[in-house]
C-alpha cells in the first residue's frame, strides 16, 4: 500500500503548496494574493499540533486546482479538517473537500460536507453517481478525521476512526479525467453573478489518498496518533480580525466582524458588567447568506471584542435554514434570553420565534448558547402574509413581571403591521392581536410588511415620557418605493395592547437613503438611556466586496430622547473615549480664519463639532477632499429652504454619486457633530436629524476637510478630534504570514 496523492499543507506560508507524490507545486487561489484595497498577502496558515500547519480556506475565494488523479482500483481518502461554516441556507448542497466528480459522465468521486456538517461521499460507476451520507455531523470549530475506503464490493465511511456507514456495492468505480478540485466543487452553484457556493470554510490539515483500502485497525491507529494533538484555539480557526486592518476603506472604530459579511446588529443586553451585541453573520464570505448570529462584548458599548459565533443553523433543530434577526431580554431568575427568527424552508409558514439561553450562566462572556428544540411562536393562517413574520423585539414591563413581544408582518388587505404577545415566563406567549397597523393605500411607501420593529421609551429633561416605534419598511412584492427606516412617537395603551401614535404620518429616522437600517435597541440599565444600534450599509458592488473581503459594519450607538415632544438623537456619550488628540479648538472666528487653521488636518478617523452662528444662506463642510478637489463630499445646510443634504456626486473619482437629504428646520444656528471613519460618514445635525452614508475615495490624499459658506460667516465654536481605533493590529502572529 502506498500514497498516490498527498497534500500536507506543511509549508506554513506562501501562496503555493506541494503535492508530495507527484512533486507538483500548486497555486492557492486567494483573493488577497493580489489585493486591491490593502497590502497583498497570502492565505493564512494555522499552526497545527497534528500536522505542522493547516491551510485556512476562507469560504469564498480560497481553492486549489490540480491535474486529474486517475486510479481505478481500491483506495482510501483520509482528511483532517476543521469547518467554520456549513452551507445550511441553500437547500440540499454541500461544501467540497476534494472533488473529481464528472457529473455529466457519471465518473469520479467527491468528498464533501453536506448542509449541517454531515459527511458526504459520491462515486460514479459510468452509469450512475452513488451517494453516501452520514447521520453524524462534524462539529464547527473542531478538528475531525474523515476517512473513506473503497474496494470492489464495499464502501466504508469513518469519522474520527468510528465507522459511520458501510455500503455493499455490486458495481465498480470508474475514475474521471477532469481536473481535481480542493476546497471547491467541480460544479459549484451560483449564489450571485460573483459569488459561488459549495466552497469549504475552515482549516484543512491534510488530504491523503492511498491505493488500497485501509483496514479499520489502520484507521484507528491513525486517529490514535492524532489524539491529544487535535486541540484548536478559537483564534486558530476563527476569522483573523487583524487581516484587513490596513484596508483603506474599512472602518477602524466601529463594531465590525473580523472579515466577510454582516447585516443588522441586534439583541443588545447588559449582564454582569458587560454589554452584549449580536449581528447577522456569514462566515463563508462577504455576501448575503448562511445566516448565523455573530457576537460582540463590551464594557462601554464603544470598545468591542469579537466572540465565537453564538447561534447557527442546526439539523433537526427548529431553525435548519438560517438564524435570522431578533432581540434579547433578561428573563426570570435573571437569565438572559435570546429571541431569534427561525428559518425552516421546508414548512408552509417558514418563519417564527425561537429561544436560546446561555450554556454557562457563570461564563463572564456568555460564549456558548443553547438553542431550545421547540418553537416559541409560530405564525398562523390568520396572521397576514405567509412567511412575512420575523424579527421579534422583547421588553419587560418595568413595573411588573410581564414581558411583551412584537414581531413584524403584514396583512394583504390592510397594510404593514406588528403583532403583539405577552408572557409571564418568557417561554409561553399569548397572542394579543395587532400592536399597530397602517393603511397601505394611504401610506404605500411604508411597505407591504415591516421588519425589525423596535419599541422604546423616550423622555425629556422634565421626565415626561413617550414611546418611539421604529421599523423598517419592506416590500414582498415589486414596488416603486424603496426600503427605509421610519418612526412614530406616541403612547403604549397597555389595556388594549396597542400603540397610539401622536401623528398619522411617520418620519424618516435618517436621510442617508437606507445606509442607516436594521434598527435594534434597548434601555441601558446602567444609565436608563434608550440606545439604538443600526447597520451602516455599504455602497459598493459585489465585485468590490469580493475583492475587499468584507461588507458592512455597525453604526455608532445613538441615544434617543425627547424635546418639545419631538424625537432627538445624539451619539452615545461614551464615544468621547475614542478621542485620541484634540487637533483644533477655536471659538468666535470667521469661516475664513477657521479654514486657514484646518488646511493641514487630514486623517481618516475624525470627530468634528462645529456651530455656525446666525446662518444666512448656505453653510456646511467639505469632507474627504483631496487638495485638487477631484474628490470631495459636501454636507450642506440651506437655511432659506430649510434643507440639509449630503452631496456625494464627487465622492469617488470616476463614479457618479447622488445627493441625500431632506427638510431640517433649525432656526438660525446650525450645529453639526460628525464622525468620519475611513468610508463611513455619520452626521448629527442639531440633534434633530442624521445622515448616515459612505464615501470610497481613491486618491491617497482625500482626507482633508474645510468649511463651506460666506468667508465672513461667524463660527461660534469648532473642535476636531483625531479618534483612535478599537481594533488593534498587534504583532504578526504565528498563524499568518505576508511572505509570498
Amino acid at each position: 500500500m502506498s500514497l498516490i496523492y498527498n497534500l500536507e499543507f506543511n509549508e506554513g506560508y506562501g501562496s503555493k503548496t506541494k503535492e508530495r507524490v507527484r512533486g507538483t507545486f500548486l497555486c492557492i487561489n486567494y483573493v488577497l494574493n493580489d489585493a486591491k484595497y490593502k497590502s497583498t498577502c497570502t492565505p493564512r496558515w494555522a499552526k497545527s499540533n497534528a500536522s505542522g500547519y493547516a491551510l485556512d480556506f476562507d469560504g469564498y475565494s480560497t481553492f486549489i486546482k490540480d491535474e486529474a488523479l486517475v486510479h481505478d482500483g481500491a483506495f482510501t481518502i483520509s482528511s483532517l479538517v476543521a469547518p467554520r461554516c456549513f452551507e445550511a441556507c441553500h437547500g440540499e448542497v454541500s461544501t467540497a473537500i476534494i472533488d473529481q466528480l464528472d457529473r455529466e459522465n457519471n465518473r469520479g468521486f467527491a468528498l464533501s460536507l453536506f448542509q449541517h456538517g454531515e459527511v458526504q461521499f459520491e462515486m460514479g460507476d459510468g452509469e450512475k453517481i452513488h451517494l453516501l451520507r452520514t447521520r453524524q455531523q462534524l462539529e464547527l470549530y473542531k478538528k475531525s478525521l474523515i476517512t473513506v475506503t473503497y474496494s470492489k464490493g464495499k464502501i466504508e465511511l469513518f469519522i474520527n476512526s468510528k465507522l459511520q456507514m458501510i455500503k455493499e456495492v455490486d458495481w465498480a468505480f470508474v475514475p474521471s479525467d477532469i481536473p481535481l478540485s480542493i476546497g471547491i466543487s467541480n460544479t459549484p452553484f451560483h449564489i450571485s453573478k460573483i459569488f459561488k457556493g459549495g466552497m469549504f470554510s475552515g482549516l484543512i490539515d491534510y488530504i491523503k489518498v492511498f491505493n488500497e483500502n485501509l483496514s479499520e485497525e489502520e484507521i484507528q491507529r491513525e486517529f490514535y496518533e492524532l489524539e491529544g494533538k487535535l486541540q484548536l484555539d478559537l483564534k486558530d480557526i476563527d476569522l483573523d480580525e487583524t487581516l484587513l486592518l490596513d484596508d483603506i476603506h474599512r472602518p477602524q472604530y466601529h463594531a465590525i466582524p473580523p472579515q466577510h459579511w454582516m447585516n443588522e446588529p441586534h439583541a443588545p443586553f447588559y449582564y454582569n458588567g458587560k454589554y452584549h451585541l449580536f449581528y447577522q453573520k456569514n462566515a463563508s464570505g462577504p455576501y448575503f447568506s448562511n445566516l448565523h448570529w455573530g457576537h460582540w462584548t463590551s464594557e462601554d458599548m464603544v470598545f468591542w471584542q469579537n466572540e465565537k459565533t453564538a447561534l447557527f443553523p442546526q439539523k433537526g433543530d427548529v431553525s435548519p435554514s438560517g438564524v435570522w434577526s431578533g432581540s434579547a431580554t433578561i428573563g426570570p431568575q435573571g437569565i438572559p434570553y435570546l429571541f431569534y427568527t427561525f428559518a425552516d424552508f421546508s414548512k408552509k409558514f417558514n418563519q417564527g420565534v425561537a429561544i436560546a439561553t446561555p450554556k454557562d450562566i457563570e461564563d463572564p462572556n456568555l460564549i456558548e448558547w443553547v438553542m431550545e428544540d421547540k418553537v416559541a411562536i409560530m405564525q398562523t393562517d390568520r396572521q397576514g402574509i405567509r412567511s412575512q413574520f420575523r424579527d421579534p423585539f422583547v421588553w419587560k414591563d418595568p413595573a411588573k413581571d410581564i414581558w411583551y413581544l412584537i414581531i413584524g408582518g403584514g396583512i394583504d388587505e390592510k397594510g404593514p403591521t406588528a403583532w403583539i404577545y405577552t408572557s409571564i415566563d418568557c417561554e409561553n406567549w399569548e397572542f394579543k392581536g395587532e400592536f399597530f397597523t397602517v393603511d397601505k393605500a394611504e401610506y404605500p411607501y411604508l411597505g407591504t410588511n415591516w421588519e425589525l420593529p423596535v419599541f422604546l421609551p423616550v423622555s425629556d429633561a422634565k421626565g415626561n415620557t413617550k414611546h418611539v416605534f421604529i421599523f423598517m419598511s419592506f416590500f414582498h412584492t415589486e414596488s416603486r418605493y424603496h426600503v427605509d427606516t421610519y418612526y412614530y412617537i406616541g403612547d403604549f395603551d397597555k389595556d388594549n395592547f396597542r400603540f397610539v401614535p401622536d401623528s398619522e404620518e411617520p418620519q424618516l429616522i435618517d436621510y442617508g437613503k437606507f445606509k442607516f437600517s436594521g434598527p435594534s435597541g434597548f434601555v441601558d440599565p446602567v444609565t436608563g438611556k434608550s440606545i439604538v444600534f443600526s447597520i451602516l450599509q455599504g455602497d459598493r458592488n459585489e465585485q468590490e466586496e469580493y475583492d475587499a473581503g468584507w461588507a458592512h459594519n455597525a453604526g455608532l450607538p445613538i441615544e434617543l430622547y425627547l424635546e418639545n415632544n419631538e424625537l432627538r438623537m445624539r451619539p452615545l456619550e461614551n464615544l468621547t473615549s475614542l478621542r485620541d488628540a484634540l487637533l483644533l479648538d477655536e471659538a468666535n472666528l470667521t469661516l475664513s480664519e477657521i479654514n486657514q487653521k484646518i488646511e493641514k488636518i487630514n486623517h481618516k478617523m475624525l470627530e468634528v463639532l462645529v456651530e455656525f452662528e446666525e446662518v444666512d444662506g448656505i453653510v456646511g463642510l467639505e469632507l474627504k477632499k483631496n487638495l485638487n478637489e477631484h474628490e470631495k463630499t459636501l454636507l450642506i445646510y440651506d437655511e432659506e429652504n430649510n434643507q440639509v443634504r449630503l452631496d456625494r456626486r464627487k465622492s469617488r473619482l470616476g463614479r457618479e454619486g447622488d445627493i441625500q437629504g431632506g427638510p431640517l428646520d433649525v432656526g438660525k444656528d446650525f450645529s453639526v457633530q460628525l464622525f468620519l471613519d475611513h468610508s463611513t460618514i455619520e452626521c448629527f445635525m442639531n440633534n434633530k436629524k442624521t445622515i448616515t452614508s459612505r464615501a470610497y475615495p481613491l486618491l491617497s490624499d482625500s482626507d482633508h476637510i474645510s468649511l463651506i459658506g460666506d468667508q465672513g460667516t461667524k463660527i461660534r465654536s469648532i473642535k476636531i478630534y483625531k479618534l483612535k481605533p478599537i481594533w488593534k493590529r498587534g504583532e504578526t502572529s504565528d498563524y499568518y504570514d505576508n511572505r509570498h
